[in-house]
C-alpha cells in the first residue's frame, strides 16, 4: 500500500512557558512573562482546563488505538499543559516531520532565503566555447520552462552554438536517495522523487500519450528531455480502454522505457508522471531541448561535473523566497519540497556538500538551542515519508510553542499550515470548526496518522499548540483521524465558548 504525503521518558522542561506571545503580533518571548502569566492564571482557567484535559482524556479512551497514541496540548498564554497522554512516547511522526524541517529553515535560512540557477561559461562571438554549465543550489521550485527562460537570455547575448553542456551538483552530495526511500526500491511515483542540487520538475517526467491516426497504428508518445530517454513504444491504437504499461530501468546515463499497452482511437492525450532516476542527466536534456527549440546547435550529450568556481554567470533564475515556497510543506505535504530543503540547510550552515547526515545533527542542535528536548528523538530525512524518524508528540508540542513565541518567523510559521476547511490537506476537514481557526499539518502513513498544529481562539492571546501522533493504527486509520480532528475541535469550542469571559 502506497505511503502518502502525507521508550525512554524525557524531563518536562520548564522552557515550554516561554511560548505565551500574542499570534501574528510583535511579543516578547520571555520566560518571566510567561511565569508571570502562570502565576496569574485564575482558578476557573485551571479547573477549565482540568476539565477541557478530562475531555480529551475520555477521547482518547474511546478510541481504543492502544499504547501508540501520543497526545500533547500546550495553552500558549500560561504556558500550561491542557493534557500529556504518552506524549514523551517517541513514535513515527509521518509527514509531521515536515514541521521540524520547515522550522529549522525558517530559523537559520529565514523566511527571505532564495536559491539561485545559472548558466555559466564563456562566450567567444556567437558560442559558448568549452562548456556551458547549468549549475544548481538546491531550488525545489524550478521547472522546464524556467530552464527556457534561462535558454533565452543566453539567445539574447547572441549565442548560436554550444560546444558542450555540463551539469554541476556539487551542492549536495551524490546520493540522490533520501535516507529511508529505500524501504520501496521499486515505487516510481513522483512522491518519491530523487533529489538534487540540479532539479527540474521536482524531479519527475510527464509521459504523454496520444493515439495514431488510424485503427492499429501506433501511439505518439512524447517526453520533456527526450535525450534522456531510450524509449521502445509498442503502444497500439486499438478500441476499448486504455491501458499503457511502462517499465523503466536505469541505462548507463539515460532511462530504459519499454511502453506497450493500447489507447482508443479519437481520444485525447493522455498524460503519466512518474520519478526521474538521474536528475542531472535529465536536467541537462532539458536544457538541450529548450536550446534546440531556439535553434542553437548543441551536442546530444550531457556531461555531470563540478566546475570551477569563477566562470562568468551566464543567465540566472532566483527562486521565489523560502516563506513562499513553505506552503508546499505545511499544506500540500510536498515530500520532494522537504528532501531538497533538508539537504539545503546542511549545504548553507553545515559544509558543502549538503548531506542529509550533516543537516540531521544540526537540526537537533538547533532544536535544543530552541529548548526543545531531544532525549531519544530520531530524524533520518525532512520529509517523514517511511519508516525511520521517531519523535514525540511532547517534543513537536514544544516545537510549535517555540515556534509561536518567536516574532521573527512566528506569522511566516502559521500561514505555511493547512487551514481547517479551507485548503491543503484539512480542505475536507475541520470544516464544522471557526473559519480559518485551525491551523496544522497531517500525517499518514500505512498504520500512522499524525495532526499536529495550532488552535487559535477569538482573541489574540488565546491559542493552543497541539500534536496527535498515532502509530499502529493500520485498518483504523479512520478511526484515529476522527480522533485527531476531534481533539482539535474540542480545542476550539473551548476557546470560543470562554470568548464572554
Amino acid at each position: 500500500m502506497q505511503p502518502r504525503h502525507d521508550q525512554p521518558r524525557s524531563p518536562r522542561r520548564r522552557s515550554l512557558a516561554c511560548a505565551f506571545i500574542v499570534l501574528f503580533a510583535a511579543g516578547t518571548p520571555a520566560l518571566t512573562r510567561a511565569q508571570d502569566d502562570r502565576k496569574t492564571a485564575t482558578t476557573r482557567d485551571v479547573i477549565s482546563f482540568g476539565v477541557l484535559g478530562a475531555k480529551l482524556q475520555s477521547r482518547i479512551d474511546a478510541a481504543q488505538l492502544g499504547e501508540g497514541v501520543g497526545v500533547s496540548v500546550i495553552d500558549l498564554q500560561t504556558g500550561a499543559r491542557v493534557i500529556e497522554h504518552r506524549a514523551d512516547a517517541l513514535l513515527n511522526p509521518a509527514s509531521n516531520q515536515k514541521l521540524i524541517t520547515a522550522a529549522v529553515a525558517l530559523i537559520e535560512l529565514g523566511p527571505a532565503f532564495r536559491m539561485r540557477t545559472g548558466l555559466y561559461g564563456q562566450i567567444e562571438g556567437d558560442r559558448v566555447r568549452g562548456a556551458l554549465v547549468l549549475r544548481g543550489f538546491g531550488d525545489p521550485t524550478l521547472r522546464s520552462a524556467d530552464l527556457v527562460d534561462l535558454a533565452q537570455e543566453l539567445v539574447a547575448r547572441g549565442v548560436r552554438s554550444v560546444d558542450e553542456v555540463v551539469v554541476d551538483g556539487s551542492y549536495f552530495d551524490d546520493k540522490v536517495l533520501p535516507p529511508a526511500f529505500e524501504q520501496q526500491p521499486d515505487e516510481v511515483a513522483p512522491f518519491r522523487a530523487a533529489v538534487a542540487a540540479m532539479s527540474v520538475d521536482e524531479n519527475a517526467y510527464t509521459l504523454r500519450v496520444t493515439p495514431g491516426p488510424a485503427a492499429d497504428a501506433p501511439a505518439r508518445v512524447s517526453l520533456e528531455g527526450e535525450g534522456y530517454f531510450a524509449i521502445t513504444n509498442q503502444i497500439a491504437t486499438r478500441a476499448g480502454p486504455p491501458n499503457v504499461v511502462a517499465v523503466q530501468a536505469t541505462k548507463g546515463d539515460r532511462l530504459s522505457l519499454s511502453l506497450s499497452g493500447s489507447v482508443p482511437p479519437g481520444i485525447g492525450m493522455l498524460s503519466y508522471r512518474r520519478r526521474v532516476e538521474a536528475p542531472l542527466e535529465y536536467a541537462g536534456h532539458v536544457l538541450i531541448d529548450a536550446l534546440k527549440a531556439l535553434r542553437v546547435q548543441v551536442p546530444r550529450r550531457v556531461r555531470i561535473a563540478t566546475t570551477p568556481k569563477g566562470l562568468p554567470l551566464l543567465a540566472t533564475r532566483m527562486s521565489p523566497p523560502l516563506a513562499s515556497i513553505l506552503p508546499s510543506l505545511g499544506k500540500d505535504s510536498d515530500n520532494f519540497v522537504a528532501e531538497m530543503l533538508w539537504k539545503t540547510i546542511a549545504a548553507e550552515r553545515v559544509r558543502q556538500p549538503g548531506r542529509s547526515e550533516d543537516a540531521t545533527a544540526f537540526v537537533l542542535d538547533v532544536l535544543k538551542r530552541r529548548g526543545v528536548t531531544t532525549e531519544g528523538m530520531t530524524l533520518i530525512n525532512g520529509s517523514g515519508l517511511f519508516n525511520g524518524n521517531r519523535v514525540s508528540a511532547g517534543q513537536l508540542s514544544a516545537l510549535l510553542a517555540s515556534m509561536h513565541g518567536d516574532s521573527a518567523v512566528r506569522a511566516e510559521y502559521i500561514a505555511h499550515l493547512a487551514i481547517g476547511g479551507v485548503d491543503g490537506t484539512l480542505v475536507n476537514r475541520l470544516q464544522a470548526t471557526e473559519p480559518r481557526v485551525v491551523r496544522a499539518k497531517t500525517g499518514t502513513l500505512n498504520d500512522v496518522i499524525a495532526l499536529s498544529g495550532y488552535v487559535r481562539g477569538p482573541r489574540p492571546e488565546q491559542a493552543f499548540a497541539f500534536s496527535v501522533l498515532a502509530n499502529g493504527v493500520g485498518g483504523k486509520q479512520q478511526i484515529a483521524r476522527a480522533l485527531a480532528d476531534q481533539i482539535a475541535v474540542d480545542l476550539a469550542q473551548h476557546l470560543w465558548r470562554s470568548q464572554a469571559r
